[in-house]
């Protein structure tokens, strides 16, 4: 016998490891945010064995062109240099994830894991209105969401990585210099997607190093370069998995915020320069920020491995989207004259820093609080683009 709707469990196996148990409700949601990943498999009460997630759920793409959106009666928006320069346990499977005897039990739990990151997500990713209210829980949350492979950054990934400064310590032959910048995240993860690239910046900081240049002119050259690789890059990593775009977008946003706290500077040559700022380079080289900075650095990269090897094709923006956002924008304390002023590329260039700063954390903060995803996910991946190229 099968049970209600209302009590069925769902396990989910992802590379030999079994998680769970959701509700019918909750992998709903989970496959609304786009979580699941092609080679899933699912098993709940009633099913012999476990099935391909994607023939259980099959996941739908629809290309379109983008429209140019427009906030109501004001003029159409244009990009500021902000976005131009984020199963129960009486029953049993027949079989395990690997196609073995289950020896007659059910999956097993992770003692509700699975559950645990799908409501993190559902707060990350904005299915609670009120997310940016609860911001200051950012890191618990942000915990949350590393903690399976649907969400966790890559296996080069880890805390020491990603607290170790990826622009400094540059320094003597190709092999001393690899070695140090194999202790951060950010060029573990290129090492493997970019195996070429990483080879030929290995040779240049060898010869910059060999010539006298300092750790600055040294980090700021490869900051550099890294921003124009992933300027290359733009198109693959907007068509990786909704999660990881919301991870960038999570990510930015933190950025934005402790950034502001350290300096309005800091903060707006970040929005305006990325990675490749003179002070930037110089909080990567050592400092608090650089586990934030580094986070956002890996999402992306993250990003563009996953659109190069299975890419996705997402729906533009619509005008009734940025409509919506205008009024979201508007309970953040945005007026007629922000939307204005942040619709004019000329005048924005001219606004205080501290104001561009505000205007950028509220623009992605009232993204990340939206309650209808696919509402979310077509301004996310509009907004992500100047994010992405630096």
């Amino acid at each position: 016998m099968t049970a209600p709707a209302s009590q069925i469990q769902w396990y989910l196996a992802r590379e030999g490891q079994q998680y769970g148990p959701l509700s019918d409700a909750e992998l709903a949601k989970f496959i609304e945010l786009g979580h699941l990943q092609p080679n899933d498999l699912l098993w709940r009460e009633g099913f012999p064995d476990w099935r391909p997630a994607l023939v259980l759920f099959p996941q739908r793409q629809a290309p379109a062109k983008r429209p140019r959106p427009n906030f109501g009666d004001e003029p159409a928006f244009q990009r500021p240099p902000a976005e131009n320069a984020m199963v129960a346990e009486r029953t049993r499977p027949a079989q395990s994830a690997r196609g073995e005897p289950a020896n007659d039990r059910p999956p097993r739990s992770i003692g509700g894991k699975l559950r645990k990151g799908v409501v993190a997500l559902i707060l990350i990713g904005g299915l609670c209105a009120s997310l940016w209210l609860a911001y200051p829980h950012r890191a618990r949350l942000l915990e949350f969401a590393t903690s399976l492979p649907t969400l966790a950054l890559g296996s080069a990934v880890d805390r020491k990585s990603l607290e170790s400064p990826p622009l400094a310590g540059l320094k003597g032959d190709a092999k001393a210099i690899d070695t140090a910048m194999q202790t951060a995240a950010v060029w573990r993860l290129v090492k493997r997607e970019f195996p070429d690239w990483y080879t030929q910046r290995l040779k240049e900081i060898e010869g910059l190093a060999a010539s006298g240049k300092d750790d600055a002119a040294i980090g700021q050259h490869l900051a550099r370069a890294l921003v124009t690789l992933r300027r290359q890059q733009v198109d693959n990593a907007l068509s990786a998995q909704m999660p990881n775009l919301r991870r960038i977008a999570a990510a930015f946003l933190d950025n934005v915020v402790q950034l502001r706290k350290y300096s309005t500077e800091a903060c707006y040559t970040f929005i305006s320069q990325g990675e490749s700022s003179p002070v930037i380079v110089g909080l990567l080289q050592g400092s608090p920020n650089v586990v934030s900075l580094q986070t956002q650095m890996v999402a992306i990269v993250e990003a563009i491995g996953d659109g190069r090897r299975t890419p996705r094709v997402y729906q533009p923006p619509r005008q009734t989207d940025y409509d919506l956002l205008a009024v979201d924008l508007g309970k953040l304390g945005w007026t007629k004259a922000d939307l204005q002023l942040f619709s004019d590329e000329r005048a924005l260039a001219k606004a205080p820093p501290d104001k561009v700063c505000q205007l950028v954390h509220d623009w992605f903060a009232a993204q990340l609080a939206i309650s209808d995803s696919d509402v979310q996910q077509r301004l996310l991946v509009d907004s992500l683009r100047p994010v992405v190229a630096g």
